[in-house]
């Protein structure tokens, strides 16, 4: 193979990588966005049983999922598809080699464990602490996934 071959076909490569982070980057905001909504809602108007508190983050978890409100089930699993997007992003910016998309991409995706986190541990003890932790953690996972998307340099895109 040919030098220009070879760096033709590592082009095409990362122009792969790149389609597919852009996008992965857009669903996660749009998700994380839904999920703040929903979250919200579940703050001000669900009733969390009584037979969650106390639970560890796991079980808590499990037990949103399985017997809470639908809108308290709606946010734990919409949130662990959030976690597994996040996850994607990581790995499409380090399979692009943006390393720079790719630490932010880190960032978001320790922000949406905390968050995770965060929730669950709100579903065991409904402290105040808590819920502002998920929100906090929510925000910065937002504004990471929008400088990946709205920074060309991030993503070797244009700046058209």
């Amino acid at each position: 193979m040919t030098s220009s071959a070879v760096s033709a076909r590592g082009a095409s490569a990362t122009s792969r990588g790149d389609r597919g982070l852009r996008p992965s980057s857009f669903a996660a905001l749009v998700l994380l966005l839904v999920e703040y909504g929903l979250g919200i809602w579940v703050n001000l108007y669900a009733t969390i049983p009584a037979s969650d508190q106390g639970k560890g983050v796991f079980a808590a978890f499990g037990a949103a999922v399985a017997h809470g409100p639908v809108a308290l089930a709606l946010h734990a699993l919409l949130g662990t598809l959030i976690l597994v997007t996040a996850i994607s992003v990581v790995v499409r910016a380090a399979l692009a080699r943006r390393v720079a998309a790719t630490i932010i991409g880190a960032i978001a995706l320790l922000a949406v464990i905390a968050a995770w986190v965060s929730g669950a541990r709100f579903t065991g003890n409904q402290a105040d602490g808590a819920s502002f932790g998920m929100a906090m953690a929510a925000a910065v996972a937002l504004l990471c996934y929008a400088i990946i998307l709205f920074v060309p340099r991030l993503t070797g895109g244009s700046d058209r």
